[in-house]
This record gives C-alpha cells, structure tokens and sequence, in this order.
C-alpha cells in the first residue's frame, strides 16, 4: 500500500461502548474532529465508525500484543516526560495512566501517552463521554 498520507495506516483497536474490540488499521488523516471514523478492516473494506459507538481507539504496536507483558501504571525511565499525568476511568472499570497535552473542554476526545513505555499501546485517542472520569495527578 502506498505511504502517501491519504493511504498511510496504523493498527488500532477500536474499543466500542457495548464492551465489543475491533482490530483494524486506521487512515492516518484521522480526525478527533469527525463524527465518523474511517477505518480499513481485515477484509480490506473501509468503513465508517461512528465516533459516539466509541469508549477509545488503541493506536497498537502489535495486534498481538504481550502476554507476557503486565503493564505498569506508574512512571519510570522512558515515560512520556511532556504533558500533564492524568489516570482515566472508564464506566467499565478500566483504568489507564499517563500523560496528555492537551485536554481542552468541548473537544471530543485527547490522546493519552500511556505511563508505561513498554506498553502495546502507543496512544489512546479516549473519547470524551459523561460517564469517562479524568483526574489530574500531581
């Protein structure tokens, strides 16, 4: 596949608000400020995601992730340094830590840099909703 912006992909899990996962690779134009997220699924279809259907978009390093990896939720060497240290709640009892840059009100998500830097996760686009609770840490 080409690696112009307009085809360029990253793997993602998409974790949706009934509890359901998607793997599938995003369009690297992503836009938080789309109500709809284009995605490329492993049939190779595109197709719309409704940003609303959404808990948060996991940009992976690996569908496969590590098992045997049991992730950190404090800092250490080669945490994200920038940014404001935030731990999230979601309605479903997952928990993640690590930094923002920036969480301005009435946008409807941020991107979350995860504590831990050996975590599958690269990023977290976690989308805004009443029931995501944000604390900043000090």
């Amino acid at each position: 596949m080409p690696s112009n912006n307009r085809t360029a992909t990253r793997k993602v899990v998409l974790r949706l608000r009934d509890g359901s996962l998607r793997k599938c690779r995003i369009f690297s134009n992503f836009s938080a400020a789309y109500k709809k997220v284009k995605v490329l699924t492993a049939d190779g279809e595109v197709e719309d995601v409704d940003r609303g259907a959404l808990k948060a978009i996991f940009f992976v390093r690996s569908f496969a992730g590590n098992s045997k990896h049991h992730g950190s939720r404090s800092f250490k060497d080669g945490s994200p340094k920038a940014g404001r240290a935030v731990c999230v709640r979601f309605a479903d009892g997952e928990v993640l830590r690590g930094r923002v840059l920036n969480m301005a009100e009435g946008r409807p998500g941020f991107f979350l840099f995860p504590a831990d830097p050996d975590d599958n996760n690269e990023r977290v686009f976690v989308v805004r909703a009443p029931d995501v609770t944000v604390e900043v840490e000090t």
